[in-house]
This record gives structure tokens, sequence and C-alpha cells, in this order.
């Protein structure tokens, strides 16, 4: 009962500060922080993940409340998905097993290795390839979609690695290097959903 008067208290403060939020988007953000949090374990990454949208989140809330904070994230996740499409990303399909291996599909193409999730952190580590390249993401699971997201500055680099199509990503460098500092503390990624 405690809890749940907290988070009444804590959406009709954030309904007050927010101003020209939606309640939508307000719940979303809660959801997000409290639920996401706690529903973010090992055993939730465990599956098979597509692709289904790209994914904007920034370090900040007083950035994302702020006016005009969901206009920005949507214009920012506008641009992205047409690099992300660009680069193929827009196929890219992850399965996460229990004992730690993993694979992606990209392009038609099956990349497998290896993963560690830290729990504190909430990121994930991805290990492929015989030299054992790894790429790490921040990670939210909230009930069949997880997003994968990267600070913004380092996104030209995950997506060399995961898609292999360096002239691609190349030449969507200075896209991506005008939206990451455009904003501090912005993170970038795609959003998954899992397959029954």
């Amino acid at each position: 009962m405690k809890k749940l008067v907290c988070i009444i208290t804590l959406i009709c403060a954030v309904s007050i500060n927010a101003g020209a939020q939606d309640l939508k988007s307000i719940l979303s953000g809660i959801a997000k922080t409290v639920v996401g949090d706690k529903a973010t374990t090992a055993t939730s990454v465990i599956g098979t993940w597509k692709y289904v949208g790209p994914a904007c989140e920034f370090n900040s809330e007083n950035l994302l409340a702020s006016a005009g904070g969901e206009v920005a994230s949507a214009k920012v996740e506008e641009k992205l998905e047409i690099i992300l499409s660009k680069v193929g990303i827009n196929t890219i399909q992850y399965t996460f097993n229990e004992d730690g291996t993993c694979s992606y599909v990209i392009k038609k193409k099956t990349i497998s290795g290896t993963y560690t999730f830290d729990a504190e952190s909430k990121t994930i580590t991805i290990k492929t390839g015989k030299l054992g390249i790894s790429t790490t993401a921040h990670v939210v699971t909230l009930g069949n979609n997880m997003s994968f997201v990267y600070d913004a500055d380092k996104l030209m680099s995950v997506l060399k690695t995961i898609t292999n199509a360096a002239s691609k990503v190349n030449s969507t460098a200075s896209t991506i290097s005008s939206l990451a500092s455009s904003f501090d503390g912005m993170k970038l990624g795609f959003e998954l959903q899992k397959q029954q």
C-alpha cells in the first residue's frame, strides 16, 4: 500500500512539474524508472528479440521534462530510423541463451558469441568473433520490450562493429555527430521485441 501511495505521489509531482507533457509519456517514464530497473535482470534478457524501431534516451530527466524534450526525442528518433535502416540494423534479431551464449542475425548473416549481463549498471556486453570484439549496451527490459542504447558519441563505432558495413556507417557519421552534440547525456540505439 505504501508503494502505491509513493507512486501516486510521484505521478502527481511529475505531472505538476512536467507541464506540457501528456500523462502517457509521464507514466512511460515512471514505468522505465521504477519498473524497468527491477524488471531488467539476467533472466529477463533471455530469449529471441527482433528490432522494432529506434530508441533515444536522456541521462537527465530534466532535459526530457523540459519544454520540447519529447519533440526533440521524436525528431532524433526519426533521423536515427533512417540511419539504422541504411546500415541494416532494422533487420537485426538477437538470441540470448541461459548459458551465456548469444547470436544475432543481420542481413541474413548469423554472428555468434557470448554475453555478460551487469546487474548493477544494467548493461549487456556482447563478445563476438575470434578476436573477441565487444560492444556494451545499456539495457532496459519491460514486458516483451527491450531497449539497447549506447552513448551517442560511441554509436558510430558500435554500428561498424555490429554491421561490418564501415563505408555505409562512415557516410552517416556527420548526422550522428550532429545528433550527439545537440544534447549532453543522450543515448541512442534501438528497441527490440521478444519473439514468441
